[in-house]
């Protein structure tokens, strides 16, 4: 399918007749650019294109009734709507190849208001002839055919919704996707009415049919419930990490504000007393170093004098005692006596003459005349002393050393009170309110995610009950097909499209897989940013990174939440790799084995949670997932592509345009912002550029095309 032209008229900002002819003789030449800056009409022409192919399917409606007429009517140009007689209309047409015949369309869906009652009219031409009204019926089966409801999303690209898309809690069906893009959408149809086919036949309660069948609904809405619970757990996860930042934007926003707890506003008041104490201190050690030592100090000259003076009086106090006892009379009759035992004949007169000798000897003459100065007594002479002491350690920086702390100790103080004048404690209630509601929320989702863990053991235990039922009941169901029956028979095919449904499913994996894992190394610009994409069997897409993980921390994990805990915080795929490598049952057992593990790191396939990626990043996976599953499509359709780089960065869009927009097969169609496509991006696709447009909203209200430029051509 090729657009060949595109005709829009008073509908959106599309006043009167516009045209956009995309016509070229070049098989090559598949790419048109539609630029436009933002509310120019790109997004109108966007949903035109979808308008006019599909109606009331563009919506998401059944059918076209009167929720889909007014959506259109609010499409409808706003100038024309009072206009006796006016109308509205889209027109696209297109090539399309069926059968190896080539075929042209002209498809026109015109809207008319008389007494403003909208209605809806649907025109088709092929090869120029007007097709009958029950033929273009069947046309608009036709082209549903070609691009099912479910699909349009795909076709019709908008890069700010498709991340979206794909990822959001609604996201598209992966599996089905793929069925009706690789043609397989048939075999489903298939298995659907053989199962049914079985599930009706025979009448039998104890029907081992019955029962298969019965045990396969239950195990996949176990699956099904199981899935929504971990999609609970990521939810509460979500809101736990929100309540967590909110918590701590409360307290900031506090903060910012001014305000500070009760404990902050005392520990200031107390830092704030203690520099008081702390320069009262230091004040009264400079008045007792100042009445203390300090005179002495200025008069160290005299000061010095006095320990000499001292020491003369304590000579002239031994020198008189020394005197006073060589002239008592009693030292004078000890001579005598000593002098008689000795056989003198002169005992008095010798005794005399000794006496003379001894004192001339023993006392100092030169202490006749001296007068003491102050007479002290021991206690006074020590205290004295101590003075002395204290005169001498004396330094006099300690002056400049206690000055230098005040001051120091004086501007700690004037901090600690502009601090206090730019705080407040007067909203502290209201805050302290507000932190314990959040806190009480922070708390109700981490209780209740704990409770949702609790469901999900339970729920995997059950599924895994029900899985192994269902493999007894589905070889018991096998050993009773040996009977030849309707039953049966629909039983073996049910059992065989089981089969050829599994052997389908891998290799339409395995070939995703494949084109994904290439695409995305070709679009990110992170090396290491992943190494491994895994698709399972249930059509769920895992980006795996292989990671060095230290055992410490996984017993850690595993000793807080067990088996449930290490599969949310690594992936599945990671855990399957620890039983390959320890054989686990259960918790236990992997705590036993990862204590006894030599090695201090295990390398893991971890899986990395999409909702952690970045904007970009699940923009680039989207498009690299999109890429990979319409690799698998059986036709050649068209892509319009609207808003292309959103999210993306500049230097994600070289490779973007490099490897996404240039490999694409079929007809491109891109509408894109000044700040998207540039000069650059339009060289590089080169050749394969057939047609250039650019739009603008003009003064009058009104969306005007120019062919053949572009913002920066």
């Amino acid at each position: 399918m090729k657009i060949k032209r595109i005709e829009l008229c008073n509908f959106g900002s599309y006043s009167g007749d516009n045209r956009f002819h995309f016509e070229t003789d070049n098989p090559e030449e598949r790419v048109v650019v539609i630029g436009g800056k933002n509310g120019s009409g790109k997004t109108t022409l966007f949903t035109a294109v979808q308008v006019c192919l599909y109606g009331n399917f563009a919506f998401g409606y059944k059918s076209a009734g009167k929720r889909y007429l007014d959506e259109i009517y609010h499409l409808i140009n706003n100038q024309v709507k009072m206009e006796e007689g006016a109308s509205s209309h889209i027109e696209i047409a297109f090539q399309h190849v069926d059968n190896t015949d080539l075929f042209d369309y002209r498809i026109r869906r015109s809207w008319a208001w008389p007494r403003s009652e909208i209605r809806e009219t649907v025109s088709v031409w092929r090869n120029g002839i007007p097709l009958p009204e029950d033929e273009c019926l069947n046309f608009q089966s036709y082209l549903l055919h070609l691009i099912p409801p479910d699909m349009l999303k795909l076709y019709f690209f908008d890069g700010e919704k498709i991340a979206d898309y794909f990822l959001s809690d609604k996201e598209v069906n992966i599996r089905d996707s793929l069925m009706v893009l690789s043609g397989n959408d048939t075999f489903d149809l298939l298995y659907d009415q053989v199962r049914r086919v079985v599930k009706i036949s025979g009448n039998a309660q104890d029907d081992i049919a019955h029962k298969y069948l019965t045990a396969q609904a239950a195990a996949e809405e176990a699956r099904r419930q199981a899935a929504g619970l971990e999609r609970e757990i990521e939810s509460c996860r979500e809101a736990i990490e929100e309540a967590e930042a909110e918590v701590n934007r409360h307290a900031e926003k506090y903060a910012d504000h001014g305000g500070i707890t009760m404990e902050e506003w005392a520990g200031l008041q107390n830092q704030l007393k203690a520099e008081e104490e702390k320069r009262e201190r230091l004040n009264g050690q400079r008045k007792e170093a100042a009445t203390d030592s300090l005179p002495f100090a200025m008069l160290a000259e005299l000061v010095a004098k006095v320990p000499p003076q001292l020491q003369a009086e304590k000579d002239y106090q031994m020198y008189c005692a020394l005197k006073s006892t060589l002239e008592e009379r009693q030292f004078t009759e000890v001579l005598a006596e000593a002098v008689r035992s000795m056989g003198s004949g002169r005992a008095e007169e010798d005794a005399r003459l000794l006496l003379e000798r001894i004192s001339g000897y023993l006392l100092d003459r030169r202490w006749e005349g001296f007068e003491p100065l102050f007479s002290l007594s021991r206690d006074e002479e020590e205290q004295l002393q101590s003075v002395f002491r204290r005169v001498k350690a004396f330094d006099p920086s300690v002056f400049k050393r206690s000055q230098k702390d005040i001051h120091a100790s004086l501007e700690r103080s004037r901090e600690i009170r502009a601090r206090l004048q730019n705080t407040s404690v007067e909203n502290f209630e209201g805050y302290a309110q507000n932190l314990s509601a959040l806190e009480e929320k922070l708390k109700i989702n981490r209780l209740k995610k704990e409770h949702i863990q609790e469901l999900l053991d339970l729920k995997r235990e059950e599924l895994a009950q029900k899985e192994d039922k269902l493999r007894a009941l589905k070889k018991a169901f096998e050993k009773q097909l040996k009977v030849q029956s309707v039953s049966a028979v629909s039983g073996r095919v049910l059992l065989l499209l089981e089969e050829l449904q599994g052997t389908l499913y891998a290799k339409l994996i395995r070939r995703v897989e494949e084109d994904l894992n290439k695409k995305f190394r070709e679009l990110i610009r992170k090396e290491d940013f992943f190494s491994h994409i895994h698709i399972d069997d249930r059509f769920t897409v895992h980006i795996l990174r292989n990671e060095q993980i230290q055992t410490a921390d996984l017993l850690s994990l595993l000793r807080a939440g067990g088996l449930a805990a290490a599969a949310g915080a690594l992936g599945e795929t990671a855990m399957e790799a620890l039983k390959d490598r320890y054989a686990f049952t259960s918790a236990a057992d992997l705590r036993k084995a990862l204590a006894g593990e030599a090695e201090t790191q295990i390398q893991l396939p971890v899986e990395l949670s999409k909702d952690r990626l970045s904007s970009g990043e699940k923009q680039i996976f989207v498009m690299s997932l999109y890429w990979a599953m319409m690799n698998q499509s059986s036709n050649e359709l068209p892509f319009i592509i609207d808003t292309p780089f959103a999210r993306i960065d500049a230097e994600h869009r070289e490779n973007i345009t490099e490897y996404f927009f240039k490999k694409l097969t079929g007809q491109l169609i891109i509408l894109s912002t000044d700040e998207e496509l540039s000069n650059r991006h339009l060289e590089a696709m080169g050749k394969q550029v057939s047609h250039m447009y650019m739009l603008e909203y003009g003064r009058d209200k009104r969306t005007h095309i120019y062919e053949n430029q572009y913002f920066e051509v």
